[in-house]
């Protein structure tokens, strides 16, 4: 009685663990975000002017690191916090520059592998920079920040 017992519950054992296996590739392949991973990094560069993008995907936000080092402009570093609407990418950008933070808005639309910053005007709404009209941002083909690998 004691040997069937432990056979049996071996056997249910077994086929619980296989279900759960099942389920959870089932459940992987489900939450697949369209990106292959949830960090991805771009990179604009010539020989006087350097945009880094780091941006982290959780869920629906997405988070990250932009540095702007363009020539005879003062460098500047912050963190992004935004979203995806449709294929661009709108986010609060808070930054320092020259020891003074401030925020404003950017948008960079992405096309294939490549995202390229959008323009339009803007206005003051309590300290942050934002644009008037986002359906009417204006994206500069000339500066295209690549994927590159994450450092």
């Amino acid at each position: 009685m004691k040997a069937r017992t432990i056979f049996l519950f071996s056997i249910l054992l077994i086929s619980c663990n296989s279900r759960d296996k099942g389920r959870e590739a089932d459940e992987s392949e489900q939450s697949i975000p369209q990106k292959s991973s949830a960090l991805n990094c771009y990179r604009y560069a010539t020989e006087s002017d350097t945009i880094n993008l780091k941006v982290i995907h959780v869920g629906e936000a997405i988070t990250g690191i932009l540095v702007y080092n363009l020539k005879e402009k003062d460098r500047n570093k912050g963190t992004i916090q935004g979203s995806m609407r449709g294929n661009v990418l709108i986010a609060e950008y808070t930054f320092l520059s020259e020891g003074i933070q401030s925020v404003r808005q950017v948008a960079f639309k992405l096309e294939g592998n490549t995202f390229i910053e959008g323009y339009g005007d803007s206005l003051d709404q309590e300290g942050k920079q934002i644009f008037k009209n986002l359906d009417s941002l204006t994206f500069n083909s000339s500066i295209k920040l690549s994927e590159v690998a994450c450092q």
